[in-house]
C-alpha cells in the first residue's frame, strides 16, 4: 500500500504538457504563411509600380514623337504605318498602365473578406485576376493626370489617322493601317474610361 500511494503522483506529474511549447508549434505555420503572404506583397507592388513608371515613359516618348511628326510633311503611306504602330505601342502602354493601377489598387483593400471560391489566393488577387478593378478604388490626382494623357494622345492620333484615311481612300494598304490605328485608339479611350469614368473625356493634357 505504501509503495502504491508514492508512486501515484509521480505518475500524474508526467502526464503534464507545458502550455507555451505547444503554442509555439501552433502558431509557427501561421507565422511563415504570414511572412510569404507579405513578401508576395511587396513583389506584386514592386512590379506593379515598375510597370506603371515604364508605362509613364512610354507614353511621354509618344507625345514627343506626336509633336514631331507636326514638323514634317511625309508621304501618306509612310505616316499611316508609323502612326498605326504608334498606336499599337500606346494601347500596349496604356494597357499596362490600367494593369498596374488595378494591382496596385487591389493590394490596398483590407483583407477582411474571404474568396468566394477554393482558391488559395488573397481576395485582392483574384480581383486583379478578374479585370475589373476594386468598387472603392479612385484614381489619385497624378494618376487621373496621365489617364486624361492617355486618353488626349489617343485622340491627336485619330484625328491624324482620320485625316490620312479621308485622303487616301484609293489605297487599300493605307486603309488598312488607318483602321488597325482606330482600332487601337479606341482601346486606349475604353480603358481610360473604364478606370476614371467619362469625365475624362472633358479633360485635356498635354
Amino acid at each position: 500500500m505504501i509503495v502504491g500511494a508514492n508512486l501515484g503522483p509521480v505518475q500524474t506529474t508526467a502526464l503534464q504538457r507545458p502550455a507555451p511549447a505547444r503554442a509555439a508549434v501552433d502558431t509557427a505555420p501561421q507565422d511563415a504563411a504570414t511572412d510569404a503572404l507579405a513578401k508576395l506583397d511587396n513583389f506584386v507592388e514592386s512590379a506593379a509600380l515598375s510597370r506603371k513608371a515604364f508605362a509613364e515613359e512610354r507614353l511621354e516618348h509618344l507625345k514627343e514623337q506626336m509633336n514631331t511628326l507636326a514638323l514634317f510633311n511625309m508621304a501618306p503611306g509612310f505616316l499611316a504605318g508609323h502612326t498605326a504602330r504608334m498606336a499599337k505601342e500606346l494601347e500596349s502602354a496604356a494597357t499596362d498602365f490600367a494593369t498596374a493601377f488595378k494591382t496596385l489598387s487591389a493590394l490596398e483593400q483590407p483583407a477582411t473578406e474571404q474568396p468566394a471560391s477554393d482558391s488559395p489566393l488573397p481576395s485582392a488577387y483574384l480581383e486583379v485576376l478578374s479585370g475589373e478593378a476594386p468598387v472603392s478604388a479612385r484614381l489619385n490626382p497624378e494618376d487621373a493626370e496621365t489617364a486624361a494623357s492617355f486618353m488626349t494622345t489617343a485622340h491627336h492620333l485619330r484625328s491624324v489617322v482620320e485625316m490620312i484615311s479621308s485622303e487616301s481612300r484609293d489605297s487599300s494598304r493605307i486603309q488598312w493601317s488607318t483602321d488597325s490605328a482606330k482600332d487601337s485608339t479606341s482601346r486606349v479611350s475604353s480603358l481610360m474610361t473604364r478606370l476614371e469614368g467619362p469625365s475624362a473625356f472633358n479633360k485635356v493634357f498635354w
